[in-house]
């Protein structure tokens, strides 16, 4: 009776610690990983449609913020799973492939104490140009992007900026060093996407129409540009990195992008 016994127990401890691992090995069974990278400009609006997504898909998704240009090449060099522009594709930019994901404006801000509430294109053109001072007003200064950022190479296209910046003109990298800048500046302006406004910062007007969703949606506001997913032309997609890229690019999706002050293109 008492080998018996012995054998149940044995065999309970042997099951019980067969149990115990699997529990383990299902703790630490990894995740599906999925790499974004690009422009700073779209990255917030693709924190939050990853987040989204995270909560009902067993994925980790990372999204590295850098600029359009990053994004581009690290999709051409296969460090991503797909990309992110704040402007359309260059001729140049060979073996990837863009879609719009939403449509967004280009906000040009000052400090919230400047008494500025509207500006010409003529005039901001040759503040970036040649760093001529707005007439009638304290603006003075310009913050702008760096050249391997998608904001600027639509905001630089749209008001027809073709040979450079003055030296005057600061160039940041990002979209947060800009709003910071401003922040700590009363007599300058920049520009930055409209849905990365913050109430640390005020927006002008452009020739008498205000950067809003419905003047860009009905095209009165003159600076605005596509954000494009970059996807490597003739590449497969993981399943786990198809299933996101179906999501965001879906109307499903469409509610966390209009929520979040961006404009829907479907």
């Amino acid at each position: 009776m008492k080998k018996l016994t012995k054998i149940l127990m044995s065999a309970l401890c042997i099951a019980a610690i067969g149990s115990s691992m699997a529990a383990l090995g299902g703790c630490g069974s990894k995740k599906e990983s999925i790499t974004v990278s690009g422009s700073s400009s779209v990255t917030p609006i693709m924190e939050k449609l990853a987040a989204e997504y995270e909560k009902t898909h067993d994925v980790r998704i990372t999204v590295n913020m850098s600029s359009s240009g990053a994004g581009i090449s690290d999709t051409q060099n296969g460090l991503n799973d797909f990309g992110m522009s704040s402007r359309e594709l260059k001729s140049s930019e060979t073996g990837v492939k863009g879609y719009t994901l939403c449509m967004d404006g280009i906000a040009l801000i000052v400090n919230k104490d400047c008494s500025v509430t509207d500006v010409s294109k003529t005039d901001v053109k040759a503040l970036y140009e040649s760093g001529t001072a707005i007439p009638d007003t304290s603006i003075t200064a310009a913050i702008g992007r760096d050249a391997s950022s998608g904001t600027r190479t639509a905001f630089d296209e749209l008001l027809k900026i073709e040979n450079g910046y003055a030296t005057s003109v600061a160039t940041l990298a990002e979209t947060g060093n800009v709003i910071e800048a401003i922040q700590g500046s009363t007599n300058s302006i920049g520009y930055i996407s409209y849905g990365s406004l913050k109430s640390t910062v005020k927006a002008v007007s452009l020739d008498g129409v205000a950067c809003t969703v419905e003047n860009i949606m009905n095209n009165t506001y003159a600076l605005q540009r596509p954000f494009v997913i970059v996807l490597k032309e003739n590449g497969t997609l993981s399943a786990a990195a198809q299933g996101f890229y179906d999501y965001i690019m879906s109307a499903e999706a469409q509610t966390v992008i209009t929520g979040a002050g961006y404009i829907s293109v479907k």
